[in-house]
């Protein structure tokens, strides 16, 4: 949605995966301008906000999340939004052709905080970040701090960290977001800090939540009512590398569930093994990429990690031009086991963590890892690939 804002997607419409008429072509009957106020579980029904009623053998619960708004004076004001369907993209779309905006202050420091500066600065629009804390996408280690800043003020994103939004108001024709350090004028503000899983309807049929807050499901996606499933950002998924059920509420993995359930509703029993937690995201143009626990997470699950972190090239030493690849790999001291990667790079990053996802899939050791047979060719790595150099030096250090 950040590449249809930012005009590199021209038509929302390639946004959308299957239409209502589509379904129907498949005979599947899609209910829209439809609210569901209840689910009775004893009865097999759902009752819908015209009080008509719907009966089911199987149910699928896939209410997904809603976009979080801190709560502070001003949050509703005409000109703030926050960005989680494709509904908000076109309000913010309308809302930038319909003014001159010319500043945007994003509360948040995320993937979409980043992909979004990117939009709006390519739309020519002064844009800031603020975050509460120093730096942004925690979900990086510090290592990578440094130079995703850089990237933001080398194409005119003003990053503040240590800054606290107080209330927003309005002041004449546009915005101003009062913070702890200070006062910024907005034309348009975006609320980017995160998502809650939306469960409301799950836990009044008496559905159990997990540890995270969402809705608690097997690896079939059944949750603890029979009969009923859950799937996609409403519920959890069970993280191979840290061998918990966790709340991570992305797309590609919402298919997956969704797919499993379907099977399973349709009486091919499947299961849904889990994740590694791989993820990505572009700012400008560096790719930044993860895969398994980063460091506090590891201590958090119960490892001993220890890392190591590595200035390597993403394509062969004779044809390097200054190209940089960051790469980061965590193991358990106890077991020698890869239980985290991370990688930044102009290119190549992603390239990287599709491997090294797989290895933490298949739970390789960091011994392993260091001799993986990668395919070689210097305009896509060296002989020894980043991959090796980290892996190995790591294994020297356990």
């Amino acid at each position: 949605m950040p590449y249809y804002i930012g005009d590199v997607i021209k038509d929302y419409n390639k946004l959308v995966i299957r239409t209502p008429e589509a379904f129907g072509k498949t005979g599947i009957k899609v209910l829209t301008k439809t609210r569901v106020e209840e689910i009775d579980a004893a009865r097999g029904e759902v009752r819908l906000a015209d009080g008509s009623r719907l009966p089911y053998d199987s149910l699928t619960i896939a209410t997904g999340a809603r976009a979080t708004r801190l709560d502070i004076p001003g949050v509703d004001l005409d000109g703030v939004f926050v960005l989680r369907d494709l509904s908000d993209a076109l309000r913010i779309k309308d809302y930038l052709n319909g003014r001159a905006c010319r500043r945007a202050v994003i509360v948040g420091g995320g993937f979409i905080a980043m992909e979004m500066s990117e939009a709006l600065r390519n739309l020519g629009i002064e844009t800031t970040v603020i975050v509460r804390r120093h730096r942004p996408v925690p979900r990086w280690d510090e290592e990578f701090c440094a130079p995703i800043l850089e990237e933001l003020e080398k194409n005119g994103v003003l990053f503040q960290g240590g800054t606290t939004p107080l209330s927003i108001e309005r002041n004449g024709e546009g915005l101003v977001v009062k913070t702890n350090s200070g006062d910024l004028g907005a034309d348009l503000v975006l609320m980017a800090v995160g998502v809650r899983s939306n469960t409301e309807l799950a836990a009044a049929a008496g559905v159990e939540m997990g540890e995270s807050g969402a809705i608690k499901v097997d690896f079939r996606q059944q949750t603890s009512v029979p009969g009923i499933y859950a799937v996609g950002d409403c519920c959890e998924v069970f993280h191979k590398v840290a061998r918990r059920w966790v709340y991570i509420p992305l797309g590609d993995i919402a298919n997956k569930q969704g797919r499993v359930a379907g099977q399973n509703i349709g009486g091919r029993p499947a299961e849904f093994p889990g994740v590694v937690g791989a993820q990505s995201f572009k700012v400008f143009d560096l790719e930044v990429a993860a895969a398994g626990l980063n460091e506090n997470e590891a201590v958090k699950y119960g490892f001993a990690p220890a890392s190591a972190f590595i200035q390597g090239l993403p394509v062969g030493r004779p044809i390097a031009r200054g190209e940089r690849l960051l790469v980061k790999l965590t193991a358990d001291k106890t077991t020698g086991r890869l239980i985290g990667a991370q990688c930044l790079g102009a290119k190549g990053a992603v390239q990287r963590i599709f491997a090294l996802s797989a290895a933490l899939w298949n739970g390789m050791t960091v011994d392993e890892v260091g001799y993986l047979d990668l395919p070689y060719a210097p305009p896509f790595g060296g002989a020894w690939d980043a991959i090796h150099v980290a892996a190995q030096e790591l294994a020297r250090s356990l």
